[in-house]
């Protein structure tokens, strides 16, 4: 069990590494270039209109930025699944013991039996207090 915790602990930093470092990579490219200014045009005893002209150039993130995000979420995901099954499987007993309901029903012993035993704990009981008076 020791073994199995030893070998996830490199696992796990360098999945933290890497989520960590992705996200600040993606966002380090002009985060607000898709953004315009539009000035209004100064009117004179003339009315002219200006049209703002939009470049319809990407703006945000590319494909392979959200892929990206996309592959590291899941991976993130699928750490987390991983550790709580494994977690769980190392709690669970060993073997092929039931147990709770789908447990066999033991045997029952007959009632004579059981009134016969009954009584004999009782009367063993009676001597052991006879003997400590």
């Amino acid at each position: 069990m020791r073994a199995r915790s030893r070998c996830r602990l490199p696992f796990a930093v360098a999945l933290t590494a890497l989520v960590l470092a992705t996200p600040a990579g993606a966002l380090a490219a002009a985060p607000l270039s898709g953004v315009s200014t539009t000035t209004t045009p100064s009117t004179t005893t003339t009315v002219t209109t200006a049209t703002a002209s939009t470049s319809t150039g990407g703006g945000g993130l590319s494909t392979f930025a959200i892929v990206a995000i996309v592959l590291v979420v899941l991976l993130v995901f699928a750490g987390i699944v991983y550790t709580i099954a494994s977690d769980a499987r190392g709690h669970t007993p060993s073997g092929d013991s039931v147990s709770g309901i789908d447990r066999e029903r033991g045997t029952v012993t007959p009632r004579a039996e059981r009134i016969k035993r009954s009584r004999a704990r009782a009367r063993a009981a009676r001597r052991a207090r006879r003997a400590r008076r």
